[in-house]
C-alpha cells in the first residue's frame, strides 16, 4: 500500500519513532513508524500497511521511497530550525522572494539570501550549513529505506558512515554485513542485486566466504574443512573457482585442507607460541620447601587438605603453567585461596582475575582476595579498543591465577598472554566439562587436550553442607549416570504435562517460600536450553515478567519495552561500558531516550543505540549463566528441546546451583540428554597447534 502527502505536523517524536499527520488529496492520515527525520513540510511518499490503533485508523510506515522539499516546508523547516534570529517573520521572507527556487538558493547560492532584510553573511552560511546537513542526512536514510533497511539499522549505518554513506554502499554493500549487527549477507546480497553487482564478482564471494565463517565463529569454530565450505558456497550460488579467487584475500587463512578467518589463526598461534615460551622460560622466585606452610595454613582455617589438593598447590607454586579442572564441590576454590595465603607469606605479587564481574565478585568472596575482571586487570581501553597492558607494559605480577578459564575465547586469553611477563606463573582454574566460550575458540579444553602442560583432575567431593548432592549429582551426570532424584530435597524431578505451569509455580511461590529467598533476586533462576517454544527462553521471560513485576513503570527506548525493577541481561560485550556477555542487573531507573541499569552495585546508562544488547533476564539460556551461580535453579527439560539435549549442557545448567535444582519435565529427555555424550567438537588452530 502506497500514499503521499505533505507532513503537516508532527505529533511525536522520540529516537527515530515518530507519529505525524499527512494532508493527502483524500483528507488528512496519521501515520507512524521510524520516520523521526521527516519534517513538517515535507511531501513525502509512503509505503506500508493500515491498522486500527487504539485511537483510531493510522498508516504503520515500511518505508519512505520519496520525499520532496516544496516551499511550505522550506518555510516551517526554517521557521522552527534554531538558527538565531530566524524565525516564521524571516522564514516568511525568504520564501516570498525565492518561491520554488528558495531550496536551490540555499543550497547553491547562498549569498544571495542576503536580499532578505535581516539575512547577514554570516546567517546565510548558518542556513546552507543546516539544510546541507539534514539534507545529507535525510537522503542517505531514505537511499536505505528503498532496500527496506529498518530505521534503527539505518541509523547506525549513516552515523558511522555519514554523507558518504551512500557512496560506500554503491562500491561495496557486503560491507553492511561485515560491519552491522541485524544485517546478514542475505540482505546485503539483496542490495547489491539491485545495485547492479554481479553474481559471480569476487566481492560477493568474499562476502560469502566471510559469511559462512564467522557464523561458524558465533558457534565457536575458528575454521571450516575446506570440502564443507566449499559445500556451503554452492548453496549460495557461488562455484569453487570463485572460492578460489576470493581466498586469495589477506583475510583468509587456508592450510592442510583448512579455511578461516586470518585473524583468528594469527591469534591461536600467538596463543600457542607464548604459552610454550612462558613454560619454558626460568621463573624469578624458585621456591624452597613450603609444606609448614600448609600446616599453618590449614590450622589457621581449620582445614585439611587432601594430597591431590596439596599436589595441586605445590604445582601452583612450582610450574610455570598450570591447570586446575573440576566440577562443584570439588576444592578449586579451597585451592586459590590456600595458593594466595602461601604466596602471600611468600612474598609473591599475585592477582586473581575471571572473565565477568559476577564472576570475580564470586571469587573474591570466596577467597577473600581481591579479583577483578580480565578487561580491568589488563587495563582494556574503550576509546581505542586496545588493552593498556600488553608486552610493552606487562603485569606487574609473579603469579597470576585466573578462575572459569571455560568461558574465555581465545581473543582474551592472546590479550592476558601478551600482559603476563615470562618470569610469571600462570594457574589455569576452570571445569572443562561445562560448554565453552560464547566467543570463538576453545582455550581451556584445546590446552589440557595438548597433554604439555601440567593438569591436576579434582574428583573428590569436599562439600558436606548444603549442595552436596548438587555436587555429586554434576558428577553422575558427567559419567553418564541418571542423577539421585529427592522428594522435597536439594535435588528434585518433576515429570509433569504441564512444564510451564509448574515452572511459574516453582519459581514465583514454592522454592521461594521453602528457600526463604525472594522471587524477584538473582538467587532463583530459570535456566532454558532453547530460547522457542512454550518453555523457551522468550516466552518464559515475558510471562515471569507479568507475574513478578506487573507494577513496575514501563519505559520505552527505541523499540524495548522494560519496568522498572526488570531483572535484565548484557548479551554482549561491551568494554565501553564495562559490561560483559551474560552479566545480570536490575533496572532502576530511565526515560523515552535511556535507561538505568544497576550492575552489582554499578549504574550503567544506556540508549537507544545499545538497548538492543539488554534483555529480560527472569529466564536465561544454560550459555548465559557460564560464570554464574545462583541459590536455586529452575531447569524445563522436553523432547521439544532434543537438538541441544547434551550431557555437558545438562551438566552447566545444574552446576550453576548451590542450594537447589528442580528439572521439570519429560524424563525420557532427561535420559537422552545425559546418554548424549557427542557434543559437536570445536574446531579450533589451536588444538592442531598445541597438538605434540
Amino acid at each position: 500500500m502506497k500514499i503521499e502527502g505533505e507532513v503537516d505536523k508532527k505529533i511525536f517524536g522520540t529516537n527515530g519513532f515518530a507519529v505525524i499527520l499527512i494532508k493527502t488529496e483524500k483528507g488528512e492520515i496519521k501515520a507512524s513508524g521510524e520516520i523521526d527525520f521527516l519534517n513538517e513540510g515535507e511531501y513525502v511518499f509512503l509505503k506500508g500497511r493500515w491498522k486500527q490503533g487504539k485511537y483510531g485508523r493510522e498508516f504503520v510506515v515500511e518505508a519512505v521511497e520519496k520525499s520532496e522539499m516544496r516551499p511550505s516546508g522550506i518555510e516551517k523547516l526554517l521557521a522552527s530550525s534554531g538558527i538565531k534570529g530566524i524565525g516564521k517573520v524571516t522564514a516568511r521572507k525568504i520564501v516570498k522572494t525565492f518561491g520554488d527556487k528558495a531550496l536551490n538558493v540555499i543550497l547553491d547560492t547562498p549569498e544571495n539570501l542576503i536580499e532578505v532584510r535581516g539575512i547577514s553573511r554570516r546567517k546565510a552560511k548558518a542556513i546552507q550549513d543546516y539544510f546541507m546537513k539534514m539534507g545529507r542526512k535525510r537522503d542517505a536514510l531514505l537511499f536505505l529505506s528503498e532496500f527496506s533497511i529498518p530505521m534503527r539499522i539505518a541509523r547506525k549505518i549513516v552515523e558511522t558512515y555519514g554523507e558518504e554513506t551512500e557512496n560506500i554502499i554503491r562500491k561495496n554493500p557486503y560491507s553492511l554485513s561485515v560491519e552491522f549487527k541485524g544485517i546478514g549477507f542475505r540482505k546485503a546480497d539483496e542490495v547489491a542485486r539491485r545495485l547492479g553487482i554481479a553474481l559471480n564478482s569476487r566481492e560477493r564471494a568474499e562476502a560469502a566466504m566471510l559469511y559462512c565463517l564467522e557464523k561458524e565463529a558465533s558457534n565457536g569454530d575458528t575454521y571450516m574443512e575446506e570440502e564443507k565450505l566449499i559445500d556451503r558456497l554452492s548453496s549460495l550460488n557461488i562455484d569453487e573457482e570463485k572460492f578460489r579467487e576470493a581466498l586469495i584475500s589477506p583475510v583468509f587463512f587456508e592450510k592442510e585442507g583448512k579455511v578461516g578467518m586470518k585473524k583468528y589463526f594469527l591469534w591461536e598461534d600467538e596463543i600457542s607460541k607464548r604459552l610454550n615460551e612462558l613454560r619454558e622460560a626460568q621463573e624469578s622466585l624458585p621456591l624452597e620447601d613450603f609444606s609448614s606452610f600448609f600446616r599453618d595454613i590449614s590450622d589457621s582455617l581449620s582445614i585439611e587438605l587432601d594430597e591431590l589438593q596439596k599436589k595441586a598447590i605445590e604445582e601452583a607454586l612450582s610450574s610455570k603453567v598450570l591447570i586446575i579442572s573440576g566440577g562443584p564441590g570439588t576444592g578449586k576454590t579451597t585451592i586459590i585461596k590456600f595458593i594466595g595465603l602461601v604466596a602471600n607469606a611468600k612474598e609473591m605479587r599475585t592477582k586473581f582475575a575471571a572473565p565477568t564481574g559476577r564472576a570475580a565478585k564470586r571469587l573474591t568472596e570466596a577467597t577473600g582476595f581481591t579479583a577483578s575482571t580480565i578487561h580491568r586487570l589488563l587495563e582494556f581501553d574503550p576509546t581505542s579498543g586496545t588493552f593498556e597492558r600488553n608486552e610493552s607494559r606487562p603485569l606487574d605480577v609473579d603469579i597470576l591465577i585466573l578462575d572459569e578459564v571455560s568461558m574465555i575465547d581465545i581473543y582474551l586469553f592472546r590479550a592476558v598472554l601478551r600482559a603476563l611477563p615470562l618470569d610469571a606463573r600462570l594457574i589455569l582454574v576452570g571445569d572443562k566439562d561445562q560448554l565453552p566460550s560464547v566467543g570463538p575458540g576453545n582455550v581451556l579444553s584445546d590446552i589440557i587436550s595438548s597433554g604439555i602442560f601440567k593438569t591436576i583432575f579434582l574428583r573428590k567431593i569436599h562439600r558436606q553442607r548444603e549442595g552436596s548432592l548438587i555436587a555429586e549429582n554434576a558428577q553422575r551426570i558427567r559419567a553418564g549416570l541418571i542423577p539421585y532424584i529427592e522428594g522435597g530435597g536439594e535435588f528434585e524431578f518433576y515429570p509433569e504435562n504441564k512444564v510451564f505451569q509448574k515452572i511459574m509455580k516453582l519459581s514465583t511461590e514454592e522454592i521461594p517460600k521453602r528457600l526463604g529467598l525472594k522471587p524477584l533476586t538473582e538467587e532463583i533462576q530459570v535456566i532454558a536450553p532453547m530460547y522457542k517454544g512454550v518453555v523457551g527462553v522468550h516466552n518464559l521471560n515475558k510471562a515471569l515478567q507479568d507475574r513478578l513485576n506487573p507494577s513496575g513503570r514501563e519505559i520505552k527506548v527505541g523499540r524495548e519495552r522494560f519496568r522498572i525493577g526488570d531483572k535484565v541481561m548484557q548479551t554482549c560485550n561491551n568494554y565501553i561500558k564495562e559490561v560483559f556477555n551474560g552479566e545480570i542487573g536490575r533496572v532502576i531507573g530511565g526515560d523515552a531516550e535511556s535507561l538505568l541499569v544497576d550492575f552489582y552495585g554499578r549504574e550503567v546508562v544506556y540508549w537507544e543505540d545499545d538497548i538492543d544488547d539488554l534483555v529480560l533476564a527472569y529466564a536465561i539460556s544454560i550459555h548465559k549463566s557460564q560464570g554464574s551461580e545462583y541459590s536455586a535453579v529452575i531447569f524445563p527439560i522436553v523432547r521439544q528441546h532434543w537438538i541441544m539435549l547434551q550431557r555437558n549442557l545438562i551438566y552447566t545448567a545444574i552446576t550453576r546451583a548451590r542450594k537447589y535444582v528442580g528439572i521439570v519435565g519429560e524424563y525420557e529427555a532427561l535420559k537422552w540428554g545425559i546418554k548424549n555424550d557427542r557434543p559437536l567438537r570445536r574446531k579450533t588452530w589451536l588444538s592442531v597447534l598445541l597438538s605434540p
